[in-house]
């Protein structure tokens, strides 16, 4: 060498001696002596962009992998200078195609992303591996169809693809399972595609077979990811896809048609549906479809898109309950639903597993304005249940007043009619006792003065019977007041009088509260002993209560100055002693 660390043959090369070059090799001139910078002759060669000196060292045997001081190979040199012939003569020769630069790139990688096609395509010709699997994000593993993607370089994921790499699997846990999400997300290339909106990337990855119904950790198809996103080319890419399953569940039980109503991507739902004429009638596992699901979360929105895709308003949940899109959304007190539904086509008077109108539910929970919405549609008013109630039983039963007015003033319902066990809606109302009984029964009263009080059900209770066995005093006081008969007595020969309870306070005021007298009882027996009456029983009455009673029963003597009765008439012992005494 010389003082700069030429040798003869450098210098040869160098200065174009060619004629020299061959004479120095045959008589053993090291083709692989390094200079002063480290570097080979076949460095120097391709460094100074002279692809016929460099390919002329290789047919001569210059070592084709010897590294630089910066650790590049002569394929990476070839790279950076873009030297395809060389690269072209290297592979020929088996270079080692998976050896990473200074930046742990492959070659391939480097080629490509520095735009050089050609020499990328020199690289697969001879076999390079396309998937050529590095680290990737938070220490998982990926290829480098992945790294395009996520680095948003479509050129090259076009490439990879066109050349035949691995386009659908996942990334993978780097070594001790390191890597974030993107390690254990189970996402192909496609689910990236979908997610970034790579339209071209997605196109070539379905012309070349990649799998559109596969699912990633969530159960998530490509589809559900597009929609999620807002990507409607790719949405279009992946419909006309003729193996595309638009059935496919994720793990929170959705189909590509509800994760687009769940977004409010609508034109999405509308394309499924197009090719899906029943993906809006679908049922998840409870029985309830699209249309069910959007008025039980008041999603007005997602409610009147599904009603302008012509979907069955009348269709029911597919449980034991049988509910209709109409008894879910009188169930919801949305008045803007209801009214939606019945302009839609919703059967008025459609009933449930139980019989049940939407007027039922309503009057159960108690929705005022949906009761008159209904009532304005020419519901049914009468129609009645599996046990017999009306919507007025109902609304008496669940203590809704404001209910109860409507009826009562809004249509012109049987609020007589009796159920399956002989009960009108005032039995109801105080068999079950609420705390405004008592204003509901002012309200029976105000609206209708002949109520028949003292109607007996078919285990012969009166209302007052049943209220006083619930200890509802102002409800007994209420009914009194209108002329309720204390005396009746029901099928077990039970009376207010005889009923067992702790104190017999309530009857005493209930006593002492009387303002005028009460009807007689009529009857065949004593109500306080249980005597027939017969030739030798004659039938009496107390004066001040009306029961039918015996004359040992009704022994007693007094006048009842409140009834202006001035002489002394028959009252029995109770009444005696409240007149007497009073409720000391």
């Amino acid at each position: 060498k010389d003082s700069r660390g030429d040798s003869p043959l450098s210098l040869a090369l160098n200065n174009g001696m060619q004629h020299l070059v061959t004479d120095l090799i045959k008589e053993g001139a090291d083709l692989n002596m390094r200079n002063g910078e480290g570097l080979t002759l076949l460095h120097i060669a391709i460094r100074n962009k002279d692809s016929e000196t460099a390919i002329f060292l290789l047919q001569h045997g210059a070592h084709m992998e010897a590294k630089t001081t910066d650790g590049l190979t002569p394929l990476h040199l070839s790279i950076k200078y873009q030297l395809g012939p060389v690269v072209e003569a290297l592979c020929r020769r088996g270079v080692d195609m998976s050896e990473v630069d200074e930046h742990k790139n492959c070659p391939l990688w480097a080629a490509l992303d520095s735009e050089q096609e050609d020499i990328a395509s020199i690289l697969v010709r001879h076999g390079v591996d396309t998937d050529c699997w590095s680290e990737g994000p938070d220490g998982c593993i990926q290829t480098l169809l992945h790294r395009a993607i996520d680095e948003n370089k479509q050129n090259i994921a076009t490439f990879l693809i066109k050349s035949g790499c691995d386009h659908s699997v996942p990334r993978k846990p780097g070594p001790d399972g390191r890597g974030g999400d993107e390690a254990k997300d189970q996402m192909t290339p496609l689910h990236l595609c979908c997610q970034w909106g790579l339209d071209s990337v997605v196109h070539e990855l379905i012309e070349h077979g990649a799998n559109v119904n596969t699912k990633d950790v969530e159960g998530k198809t490509p589809l559900h990811i597009a929609i999620q996103n807002q990507h409607p080319y790719i949405i279009s890419l992946l419909l006309y896809h003729p193996n595309l399953d638009l059935t496919l569940r994720d793990k929170a039980g959705l189909t590509p048609f509800a994760t687009a109503l769940a977004c409010h991507n609508d034109k999405a739902a509308r394309a499924i549906r197009d090719k899906m004429p029943t993906a809006a009638e679908q049922f998840d596992s409870k029985g309830r479809n699209f249309l069910h699901m959007a008025i039980q979360k008041h999603d007005v929105e997602s409610v009147l898109f599904l009603l302008s895709l012509n979907v069955d308003v009348n269709s029911k949940v597919q449980d034991l309950s049988q509910t209709s899109p109409l008894h879910l959304a009188a169930q919801s007190g949305d008045e803007m639903l209801l009214r939606s539904l019945i302009l839609a086509g919703a059967r008025i008077d459609d009933r449930d597993a139980h019989h049940r109108t939407a007027l039922h539910v309503a009057a159960e929970a108690g929705f005022t304005s949906i009761v008159t919405a209904l009532l304005g549609n020419n519901a049914d008013f009468n129609a009645v249940d599996a046990e017999g109630d009306n919507s007025l039983h109902i609304a008496v039963r669940e203590g809704n007043l404001a209910v109860v007015r409507t009826l009562l003033t809004e249509s012109s319902l049987d609020a007589e009619a009796v159920n399956l066990k002989g009960r009108n809606p005032l039995h109801v109302l105080a068999r079950y006792a609420r705390d405004n009984a008592a204003t509901i029964c002012d309200l029976f009263l105000e609206c209708m003065p002949t109520y028949p009080l003292d109607k007996p059900d078919l285990e012969g209770n009166t209302a007052l019977i049943l209220a006083y066995m619930k200890g509802n005093g102002n409800l007994c006081r209420t009914l009194v007041k209108a002329g309720a008969s204390l005396g009746a007595m029901n099928k077990d020969r039970v009376t207010i009088f005889n009923y067992q309870v702790a104190t017999k306070t309530l009857l005493k005021r209930l006593l002492d509260h009387l303002s005028q007298e009460p009807p007689w009882v009529e009857g065949d027996m004593c109500l306080e002993c249980g005597s027939k009456f017969g030739l030798t029983q004659r039938k009496h009455h107390c004066r001040h209560c009306g029961r039918l009673l015996c004359s040992k029963c009704s022994g007693q003597e007094m006048p009842i100055l409140k009834f202006n009765l001035n002489k002394p008439v028959r009252v029995c012992t109770i009444c005696f002693d409240v007149l007497q005494i009073g409720l000391t």
